[in-house]
């Protein structure tokens, strides 16, 4: 009898997709490749980690694995996304590079500044009557120069530490907290050094896990029974239908999923394996879309009256190394270290911000949109995708609190596109009521509540082997 290892049986079973048959059931891929029908399903699991998949249940409750015209890598870029990635490279180079230049600049600077200070505490400690005082505060002023030179270095301009915020218009987002000011006992008061850099550059954003989504997945399963329905990912991410069906499929794979299906036709996960684990805690907070709002896009991230001493500060040298051009400076050494170089630093200084800013902007609004996408979802799911009037989701939506309030027309324009995207549709009743409700949300929902009734075995059992012993 022959026998092939799982990874013979996937590269079998990926080269008979290859030749054109990309649908196809179990017993299908079985025949295809005559592998054994376990051996196919452990193959068609590992293609459904690797590529996109859309997963079909027929009448009779049969599966049906459909990989589109041809096999598609999940998450596979485009060249558009590789041209992003190249460009994204140049400007960490960049980045890195101009930040060394603002380094260097604010080292000069500083070995300035230091020359009158260490001047100005001589100064002090030849006054015989304040000697002993004035050698402790020399000391400590020392102590902060230094470490005002070491922030210098500190190019990210945010801690790990992460703060709770509430935007203009109500939303709560989570951010970095920013480097501190070295001589301020106030906590949020970020450094004069980190907003120079992230005058440039911005504030650095949150970043984000990869796998996070699948994370959560994974945690929603432990404490829901093990059922996932695809409504259940679209409620834990926000992916319109299309992608929630391409994630709720690399589940399957992923976690070692059983695709049924229930006696009213919905198809559902069931994952017996990951309800059984040494302890039933577990760490990961599980967040739904609509309760974690995005953080703003900021150009620099500073209060007003940082931004203008440091666009003054660099606007003097600006003018200064214009008028070095002009001719106030004849010879070589001045035109090129007191005018080539600074204009040329001041210039990218000034520039760099202003090129961010409409892409920032753009950013922006399109985040204020996504935000309010979550709040009409909170809604329709709040109603487990029942029937509502354009009125009672405003209603909903507009609820007691500090979020800005939205018009009518803003949670309709919402509401057409979501019903593309989860899908819904829009009925008319005989009165003339526009009412819109989302059938197949509203059925997987109450069928996984009536499946989770269900008793699991979460024990592992006794230790029969252990390797310590």
């Amino acid at each position: 009898m022959t026998t092939l290892s799982p990874a013979e049986a996937f590269r079998l079973l990926e080269h008979r997709l290859t030749e054109g048959k990309t649908r196809l059931t179990l017993t299908e891929a079985a025949a295809l490749t005559g592998l054994s029908l376990d051996e196919a399903e452990n193959a068609l699991r590992d293609l459904l980690i690797r590529y996109n998949c859309h997963l079909q249940v027929t009448e009779k409750g049969d599966i049906i694995y459909d990989f589109g015209h041809q096999l598609h890598r999940r998450n596979e870029k485009s060249w558009r996304e590789y041209l992003e990635e190249i460009l994204d490279a140049l400007w960490k180079v960049f980045v890195l590079f101009f930040k060394a230049w603002i380094a260097i600049t604010l080292v000069v600077y500083f070995l300035i500044f230091l020359t009158i200070l260490l001047v100005f505490i001589f100064s002090i400690a030849s006054d015989g009557k304040k000697h002993k005082s004035s050698r402790r505060s020399g000391g400590n002023v020392l102590a902060n120069v230094l470490r005002l030179f070491s922030a210098i270095f500190e190019w990210n301009t945010a801690t790990p530490k992460k703060r709770r915020r509430t935007d203009r218009r109500g939303y709560t987002y989570t951010a970095y907290q920013p480097q501190p000011a070295l001589l301020s006992e106030e906590e949020d008061k970020k450094s004069f050094i980190a907003s120079v850099y992230d005058f440039v550059f911005g504030p650095p954003r949150l970043t984000k896990d990869p796998l996070e989504n699948q994370k959560e997945i994974a945690a929603f399963l432990r404490r829901n029974k093990g059922i996932l329905v695809p409504s259940d990912i679209k409620a834990l991410t926000g992916l319109v239908s299309d992608q929630a069906a391409l994630l709720f499929s690399d589940c399957i794979g992923r976690f070692g999923g059983d695709i049924h299906v229930s006696d009213r036709k919905i198809m559902y996960g069931q994952f017996d394996r990951l309800l059984r684990t040494t302890s039933e805690k577990d760490s990961t907070e599980i967040i739904y879309y609509w309760d974690e709002y995005e953080p703003p896009y900021l150009l620099t991230g500073n209060k007003l009256s940082t931004n203008i001493m440091i666009a003054f500060l660099n606007g003097f040298n600006l003018f200064f190394s214009m008028a070095i051009l002009a001719g106030a400076g004849n010879d070589t050494f001045s035109k090129v270290w007191l005018g080539v170089i600074p204009f040329t630093f001041s210039f990218i200084f000034f520039a760099v911000p202003l090129l961010r800013l409409p892409v920032v902007f753009a950013n922006e609004v399109r985040r204020v949109a996504e935000n309010r996408r979550k709040r009409v979802m909170r809604a329709i799911f709040a109603a487990r995708g029942c029937g509502q009037t354009a009125e009672q989701i405003v209603r909903a939506v507009n609820a007691p609190g500090t979020l800005e309030p939205l018009s009518q027309k803003a949670v309709e324009d919402i509401l057409a596109r979501l019903v593309r995207d989860l899908p819904g549709e829009i009925r008319t009743d005989a009165h003339g009521q526009v009412f819109y409700e989302f059938p197949i949300l509203t059925l997987e929902l109450e069928e996984a509540t009536l499946l989770r009734q269900r008793t699991v075995d979460r024990d592992l059992g006794r230790v029969v082997f252990d390797t310590r012993k």
